[in-house]
Parts: structure tokens; C-alpha cells; sequence
């Protein structure tokens, strides 16, 4: 991605963030930042990192984020929060769990990945990674299945038992046939005995049943984030260990106002639960208070993104920087508007990127705009560096358009 990312190397500040950014635990400070330059940012600093998380003040934002930083990198993962105030429906929504347990799968790999998450998705608690880690099944052709001790642990790992399986989180068992379709699959899969040893793997279509695709071996995640009531709990944030990880944290003090909404709508929630004599479970009357969960932030090496320089009590500050950059305002798909800045943009010699949702789209929008003396290409090679006057057409995606006027670097959204 060096059309995004080289040009920042001419900024004294970013080169001096990028050198501290791991040194030490605590925030360093990044003010004047706008909307979607902050993704850039992140995506420039994340080099040599396993995990990158990032928290934002809602579920709207964190989703914003993630389409911006996936097109930037293909392993980023959206992790939901609960809500809090409606624990009991979310628990019965198996989708809410699968979408959930996707992520912490693709952080128990150890495999690099970047989650985005609104801050209340810290709030809540889970299984610690090891004891997440324990619970899988794995299965393996020609290997031998104690099957009353597989139904048994199925049912631990929350799955329901049907008659047939047609949806996430069940299994049904039928003489020497095993349907049993995983969390945190598209497709279910059967496994077929010879005596009690596994003869084959395969997908198969739930409406048909006809088998897809054979596999060597299979692992079955839990389909329920609580299989014991008695398990020690943890913050998601704790899956993250502090010497791999990097936090972002997009406008710290709206963070903390979040977590404090939060924290003080399920106190009052659980109160008046208790009062209408609802039994109130141990794993939903805990939730991390906003204030231990920026504690646990402190031990993280991390950048925090504000659009003005504040303060934000809770959280350590190892670093102060400020940054020059402005939002480029929406064009509404207007060419002439679009052209008129883009002239004033080659003036001055900026470099420019502009992505299209649509590589057709980038590839018409390069033609249409040499047709008005302007230097524009299109690539499919984000690695190109785009030099003075240039303007680099390409497929992707940003919410608002942001400029480094010190640098001359443009990246603007075509709609």
C-alpha cells in the first residue's frame, strides 16, 4: 500500500510516531486528526504488529472503520458487542454468537489481525483465550470416535441436538452418520463412521443433502461463549497479549463517555430486573466498569486519535504530537466540482489517490479526467507511488475523502 503510506514519510511527526509507537506502554497523542484519515494513520503504524485493535465510541463508527480498514488489509475482523440490556434475546441469536466467535477463532490462530470493536465490546466477559482454546473438537479422517462421548461433548459446547440439522449450532446423529454444522461455517458437515473409526469429512447442502466437498479433518468451535457457569471470566481485550499488540483508539474521550452510558443503563437494567423478581445470572451481572477497562488499556502500547487536544482521565499519556489534516468535503457525484479541485490540486503539485467502489468506475474515471488535462492513471498496484501532479485512479473504499496539506497528499472518495 505505498501510493497510501509513503507519502507520510515526509511528515517529521509521523516518522517520530512511528519510531516510539511501541516503546513503552501508555497513549501517545495524535491531535488535529479528521474522520477517515485516522484509518490511514492506523494502517501506516501497524507495521511488525500481530494485532491490531481498535475501539470505537459506537457500533455505527466501529462498522465505518471496518469497511475503511479491510479494504487496506484482508484480515480484519468486526467484533459486536453484546447488548447488555437485552442479554436473554442475544444469547437465543445463535448469529450474534457465530459472528463473535469468528473473531476470537481468528485470534486464538495466532495468525496477524486487525478487530475493530465499539468500546463496550470490552465491557462484557468471556471465557478466557485458553480455556477457548480447549474447547474445540477436532476431527480427523481414519481416526477412531467414542460417539456417546462426541454427542456429549457437542452438547457442551452448546450445540443443539435435532433431527436434522438445518441451521448453525446443532448436530444429529442417524445410525453411523454425524451432521454437525459448525458456528463458524458456511456449510454443515457430515461425518460418516465404519464401525467407530472415520471413514470420511465432507460439506453438504442442507436442502438437498447432497455431499459438496470432501476434507481431511474438521474443527468444531463452541457455539455458546458460556459453556460453564462457574469458568473464570475475562475481557475480549485480555485475548491480546500486550507485547504483540497495538491499540487504536479513535477519540478517547467520546470512548469513555460511551463506556459510562453503558456502565450506568445496565446498573439501573439489572436493578429494576431484580426488582420484578427476574433471577439474575452471575455471567450477566458481570460487566468491567469503564475505568477498568482503560486500566487495562494502560498496559497496552497505544495511539489515541483526537480531532482536538484533550485530555481523557483514565488513561496514561506517554506522548503528545499534532497533525495538519482536513476533510475533503463529498463531491455527490459531481464531475465538475470533482475536476475544479483537482486542477487546484495538480497546481500545487499534490499527489492524489481516488478510490471508486468499482474498478470499472476507476478505470472510466482515469479516461474521463485526462480528457481535462489532468495526469490521471489507473492501477491496480497500491504499491505504485504516486508522484507530484499525479492522480492515481483505483478500486476502494473511504467514508470522507482527507488531506496532508503540509505533504501535498490528497485521498479522495469519487462519490
Amino acid at each position: 500500500m505505498q501510493a497510501l503510506t509513503a507519502p507520510l514519510k515526509e511528515l517529521a511527526e509521523f516518522e517520530e510516531i512511528y519510531k516510539i509507537r511501541r516503546k513503552g506502554t501508555g497513549m501517545i497523542r495524535i491531535a488535529g486528526c479528521v474522520n477517515s484519515q485516522k484509518t490511514h494513520m492506523m494502517y501506516a503504524l501497524s507495521d511488525g504488529c500481530i494485532y491490531k485493535v481498535i475501539a470505537c465510541s459506537s457500533e455505527s463508527k466501529a462498522k465505518q472503520v471496518y469497511e475503511e480498514y479491510r479494504f487496506l488489509d484482508d484480515h480484519t475482523y468486526f467484533y459486536p458487542a453484546k447488548d447488555l440490556l437485552f442479554y436473554q434475546a442475544d444469547i437465543r441469536s445463535k448469529d450474534l454468537i457465530r459472528q463473535r466467535m469468528e473473531v476470537v477463532q481468528a485470534v486464538i490462530s495466532g495468525e496477524p489481525v486487525t478487530v475493530v470493536a465499539s468500546f463496550d465490546a470490552f465491557m462484557d466477559s468471556l471465557l478466557p483465550k485458553e480455556k477457548m482454546k480447549d474447547r474445540t473438537i477436532k476431527i480427523t479422517e481414519n481416526t477412531i470416535v467414542d460417539m456417546p462421548r462426541l454427542e456429549e461433548e457437542l452438547a457442551g459446547l452448546g450445540y443443539d441436538r435435532e433431527i436434522e440439522v438445518d441451521g448453525p449450532g446443532q448436530f444429529a446423529v442417524r445410525g453411523g452418520l454425524i451432521d454437525v454444522y459448525p458456528l463458524t461455517e458456511e456449510l454443515p458437515i457430515r461425518i460418516e463412521l465404519w464401525g467407530d473409526e472415520v471413514d470420511s469429512i465432507r460439506t453438504f447442502d442442507v436442502e438437498t443433502q447432497r455431499s459438496i466437498e470432501r476434507l481431511s479433518e474438521i474443527v468444531v468451535t463452541p457455539a455458546t461463549e458460556f459453556p460453564e457457569e462457574r469458568q473464570k471470566r475475562v475481557s475480549f481485550l485480555d485475548y491480546f497479549p500486550a507485547e504483540d499488540t497495538i491499540l487504536y483508539l479513535d477519540e478517547p474521550v467520546r470512548l469513555a463517555e460511551k463506556g459510562q452510558g453503558v456502565e450506568e443503563e445496565f446498573i439501573e437494567a439489572q436493578k429494576r430486573r431484580v426488582e420484578t423478581g427476574y433471577t439474575v445470572s452471575d455471567e450477566e451481572m458481570k460487566l468491567y466498569s469503564t475505568q477498568e477497562v482503560l486500566k487495562k488499556m494502560n498496559q497496552y502500547a497505544s495511539v489515541g486519535f483526537f480531532a482536538l487536544e484533550m485530555q481523557c482521565k483514565g488513561l496514561d499519556v506517554r506522548a503528545s504530537f499534532y497533525l495538519q489534516a482536513k476533510s475533503v468535503n463529498p463531491y455527490n457525484r459531481s464531475f465538475e466540482l470533482l475536476t475544479q479541485d483537482l486542477k487546484r490540486l495538480k497546481r500545487n503539485k499534490s499527489r492524489v489517490v481516488l478510490l471508486s467502489g468499482s474498478r470499472t468506475r476507476a478505470k472510466r474515471l482515469a479516461e474521463d479526467l485526462r480528457d481535462y488535462n489532468l495526469s490521471s492513471f489507473y492501477s491496480d498496484d497500491m504499491e505504485r507511488e504516486v508522484q507530484p501532479g499525479e492522480i492515481m485512479t483505483a478500486y476502494g473504499y473511504v467514508a470522507e475523502g482527507y488531506e496532508y496539506p503540509l505533504i501535498g497528499f490528497t485521498v479522495i472518495d469519487e462519490t
